[in-house]
């Protein structure tokens, strides 16, 4: 059986970014989605060219993006029940039915937290910056260059959805690690929360 570590193409998290076993360090910008669907024709096709326009004026950092299917959180919700549930054991005002009542719901949280159904898509910008050599020197340089790809871009992205009440994050390197595990294993990081 193969672990995560065996498939996994990174070697580990420097600073905000992932280094891949390939000495290639990465960085990822979360962004927030446009509903389309509240929008008109017209502002849609206005969207669409807008983001052409934007891959166009980026293509030679040669950005990837990435829309995928992300698990909810629902560890502090599912926490609070599991809380009141202990509670409800030692509370002598509360009938057998009643306790089942919380432990039920408990339950169901607990199943659709873990439900693969039980997610949010998300929507990422992801960037690389080939090393030169494995050096400490060369990691240096190319987060440099990765640091100034990635502000233009954010900023193209700002400039992009600035009409839109959308926002664009970097995601720390525990974080793009974290997201690289949903991708290559969406089931087994539900477990694994931040």
């Amino acid at each position: 059986m193969k672990t995560f570590n065996d498939i996994s193409p990174f070697e580990g998290v420097y600073s905000d970014f992932i280094c891949l076993k390939n000495y290639e360090l990465v960085t990822v910008v979360r962004t927030d989605g446009v509903n389309i669907e509240q929008l008109s024709l017209d502002e849609a096709n206005e969207l669409f060219d807008r983001y052409g326009e934007f891959i166009s004026t980026f293509v030679h950092y040669k950005p990837q993006n990435v829309s995928m299917a992300i698990p909810v959180v629902m560890t502090p919700f599912v926490s609070e029940w599991k809380q009141r549930f202990i509670d409800t054991q030692n509370d002598p005002n509360l009938t057998y039915e009643m306790k089942q009542l919380v432990a039920s719901y408990a339950f169901e949280y607990q199943q659709l937290e873990t439900d693969i159904d039980t997610s949010v898509k998300a929507h990422f910008v992801v960037i690389k910056e080939k090393l030169k050599q494995p050096t400490l020197e060369e990691l240096r340089v190319a987060e440099h260059r990765l640091n100034e790809k990635r502000e233009e871009i954010i900023s193209g992205l700002n400039e992009l959805l600035s009409g839109y009440d959308c926002t664009s994050r970097v995601l720390n390197g525990n974080e793009a690690a974290h997201l690289m595990h949903q991708f290559l294993d969406y089931k087994s990081s539900i477990y694994h929360n931040k």
